[in-house]
């Protein structure tokens, strides 16, 4: 039995089978026993019972031809039928019943191992995957393991068991009988194995090519303005309509797999060969005519495995299709592992870069060896032109990634050692493209904080100069507001971010051009706020704003993932023409 190992461990995450698909849906299926076990006795009573029917009505055959029938023994003969179907009937409620119950249960489980496999992975992990096709995974293949389960593996124990009982019944009423339906049985199994392996292709393709859709779209409505904005609405149409070809090119060829489905036409040719053989014994005196209506009507039971397997078997290819997708997220490498039991003390702030060098892709480095000090309390601009590697070095200081070459330490203990869980919550960022969940503006500022009193919420925006925005707003702070902030301005949205960080009272904090949607003054009275706050804290600031680069403790200035500059503003201005020459550039903006 395999874990995968992932940036962190979620408490619920399972420990299932995830060697191959059919393995981990077993594995899942068997916290579920006292279930198994009542589908396998319900099915079998039910089918012994429908076994049954077709003697009782050889019986009355063979009273009728002898010419023995009376009203008493059809009466009786009647009632034994209808206790046998009702036998039956209840039985295959009850299995229904299990069988839901099991499939229910796997997409429950198989949906949260995957959300929390996923809330495990690592960004540089989600930064490969399609936001569309992990949603189409997350959704309709996980539903489809339900359906793979209820009918699909229902119906095809059922057909099993429903094959099997006749088979016995057969052999007890005339051994020589067997010959038809045992070699129908063999070439069923024959080319329904062939039919699983045609089946198969096109049920991957088909599931290949939803996701595509999904994807596509995805990406489609969440940059709806920029395909508007650049009048690209006839192009994408065409690519979704050719999307849309390539499912249903998929969908034909699936069904032209179905329509080879030979195993009826063999069973019409078994039951003509039965009826003969079934006859000939009669003639040479070892069948009764009973015996034959007997045999007849058990070799018409084998028409419900024959003609549901088309339709079970489809229900359980596209199952395992969708459960092999699942499983490769689940088992998909995280880079980063975290410490279950890794150190968690609260952060003084002594932060060290050693050597780091780290690239998004391994032969494109966006840092190379850089190496820096900061000392608790201090305030450290990050300064250098776009894509020079500034937010890199934060999001390594989050240990979003982990450095390739060289290590970070924090408190002198080394970044990998630390539990990330422990290390996340005591820092804080707040970035220059803000992310609000369509939540009420008082579930975004306390974010993943429970209890916390609504008038220290009051006092955290205050501080990030939002309170008066929000309460002119109609609900105040329990205001929803839309997917990602969409009904807030920049500037507003930036605020809230900021009040999210400055109630947390982290003891790192990052500001990533975070006050780039804020007018000068209240961005000097935020920043006034931020550093009552965050006294005797460390702060990341990346920033073009002069009066917060003039400010800092500690200016580091980047150049294609180098540090050409460190010191104070003074220092560098005086030793540095780089500094200046980008100074002056920033000035000149201001200005």
């Amino acid at each position: 039995m395999t874990v995968q190992m992932s940036e962190f461990n979620v408490s619920n995450a399972f420990k299932s089978n995830r060697d191959t698909p059919i393995k981990w849906i077993i594995s899942h299926a068997m916290r579920h026993k006292i279930f198994i076990v009542m589908v396998i006795a319900f099915q079998l009573t039910g089918t012994l019972s429908s076994s049954l029917i077709p003697g009782v009505i050889g019986e009355l055959y063979g009273l009728i031809v002898n010419n023995e029938l009376n009203v008493q023994i059809l009466t009786e003969k009647s009632i034994l039928i209808l206790i046998y179907g009702l036998v039956l009937g209840i039985m295959v409620l009850f299995r229904n019943f299990a069988i839901e119950f099991i499939g229910q249960r796997i997409e429950r489980d198989t949906r949260d191992e995957l959300y929390a496999s996923l809330m495990g992975k690592s960004l540089t992990f989600h930064d490969n995957q399609k936001i569309g096709d992990l949603m189409s995974r997350a959704a309709t293949d996980v539903r489809q393991l339900n359906f793979m389960i209820n009918p699909g593996v229902n119906l095809v124990f059922a057909s099993i068991v429903s094959a099997i009982f006749p088979l016995i019944f057969i052999g007890m009423l005339n051994i020589k009988l067997l010959l038809v339906p045992m070699i129908f049985m063999i070439s069923f199994l024959i080319v329904l194995k062939w039919y699983n392996n045609q089946l198969t292709p096109p049920s991957m393709a088909s599931r290949m090519a939803v996701s595509k859709i999904n994807a596509r779209l995805n990406e489609v409505i969440t940059g709806i303005h920029v395909v508007r904005g650049t009048a690209q609405e006839n192009k994408e149409r065409d690519i979704f309509i050719n999307n849309i070809n390539e499912f249903k090119d998929a969908q034909v060829k699936l069904g032209e797999t179905q329509a080879k489905y030979y195993p009826l036409l063999m069973l019409g040719i078994a039951n003509a060969l039965g009826i003969l053989h079934g006859v000939y014994l009669i003639t040479q005196g070892e069948l009764l005519f009973q015996e034959l209506i007997t045999f007849i009507l058990l070799l018409n039971l084998l028409r419900f495995p024959t003609f549901i397997n088309i339709f079970a078997i489809t229900m359980i290819t596209l199952g395992v299709a969708a459960a092999k997708r699942v499983l490769e997220l689940i088992n998909g490498e995280s880079v980063l592992s975290d410490q279950t039991e890794g150190y968690a003390e609260e952060i003084k702030g002594e932060i060290e870069f050693k050597d780091v060098t780290f690239g998004y892709s391994h032969d494109v480095p966006v840092l190379r060896k850089i190496s820096f000090k900061v000392s608790p309390g201090e305030t450290v601009a990050l300064v250098g032109v776009t894509g020079s590697g500034k937010t890199t070095v934060t999001k390594l200081l989050a240990r979003l990634y982990d450095p390739q070459i060289g290590n970070i330490t924090i408190d002198g203990i080394d970044l990998n050692s630390w539990s990330i869980q422990s290390l996340r919550s005591q820092m804080a960022l707040v970035e220059q493209d803000i992310f609000l969940f369509s939540k009420s503006i008082y579930d975004n500022i306390t974010l993943g904080m429970n209890g916390v009193d609504k008038e220290k919420v009051i006092e955290a925006a205050k501080m990030a100069y939002a309170h008066d925005f929000i309460e002119k707003l109609e609900k105040g702070y329990d205001t929803v507001i839309g997917e990602r902030g969409s009904t807030l301005s920049g500037g507003q949205k930036q605020r809230i971010a900021i009040a999210r960080a400055i109630i947390r009272n982290p003891a790192i904090l990052i500001l990533d051009d975070a006050s780039s949607a804020i007018d000068s003054k209240t961005e000097d009275e935020i920043n006034s706020a931020i550093r009552n706050v965050l006294q005797n804290r460390v702060a990341f600031i990346i920033t073009h704003r002069i009066a917060q680069i003039r400010k800092a403790d500690h200016i580091i200035l980047f150049d294609q993932g180098n540090i050409i500059g460190k010191g104070d503003h003074n220092t560098l201005l005086n030793n540095s023409e780089e500094y200046k020459m980008i100074f002056s550039v920033f000035d000149k903006e201001v200005n």
